[in-house]
């Protein structure tokens, strides 16, 4: 069944498509993303609201039918904010809001899904932690392991093997449940593994948190 499209939360048309049963929506930002090259910069959805307005840049558009082009990297979406600044966020929103899209139990399967936003980069938007409060409670439900300790050697090597594990995903050497190495991403079936773009998100966090 079709559900009429929404509005964007910032009052500009983003527009939005594949509008899901529960009147939750994938903005169609992601214009010009190349799934299958590494990233020149961490994904949108993994930056606060302030890093991507540090990072990506609003290049205004002449003669054109949106106002401006956002673009960080390989990523880039339209917006018609009234500024530049307006613009950044409006983009940022609509990357975190097809992120958590993505994770509805009832969204498309595609490859490299994106992970879940985490709660810095949610505290920007309300909205959407309301919007898709069933996706972010099932999120921050998952499983914990304590990981044994390590000495710096025994750290560098399986940061270098997760490196390793999110190339050979990238270029579909390694799937999630495909073949050995799938299924222990998947403990046999048990969950559905890591994406690509998890994995990269996974090693950043080791090297920068721990």
């Amino acid at each position: 069944m079709t559900h009429p499209l929404l509005a964007h939360p910032l009052g500009h048309d983003t527009g939005s498509i594949n509008t899901e049963p529960g009147g939750h929506t994938m903005q169609n930002v992601e214009t010009n993303t190349h799934a299958n090259t590494q990233a020149a910069a961490i994904a949108p959805h993994l930056l606060t609201q302030a890093q991507f307005i540090a990072t990506a840049q609003a290049v205004p558009l002449i003669n054109h039918g949106r106002k401006w082009d956002v673009r960080m990297g390989n990523y880039n979406s339209f917006s018609d904010a009234d500024t530049a600044q307006a613009a950044l966020i409006d983009a940022h929103h609509g990357a975190v809001n097809n992120a958590l899209f993505l994770n509805e139990a009832d969204a498309p399967e595609i490859p490299n899904k994106p992970s879940v936003p985490s709660a810095e980069v949610l505290a920007s938007y309300p909205d959407l932690i309301e919007q898709y409060a069933d996706v972010i409670a099932y999120s921050q439900a998952e499983r914990s392991i304590a990981l044994p300790a390590v000495n710096k050697a025994e750290f560098d090597a399986v940061l270098a093997a997760l490196r390793l594990l999110g190339a050979s995903m990238m270029g579909g050497l390694v799937r999630p449940g495909d073949g050995d190495i799938g299924e222990i991403l998947t403990d046999s079936g048990a969950h559905e593994g890591l994406t690509a773009e998890d994995v990269d998100a996974l090693c950043e966090r080791i090297q920068f948190e721990s």
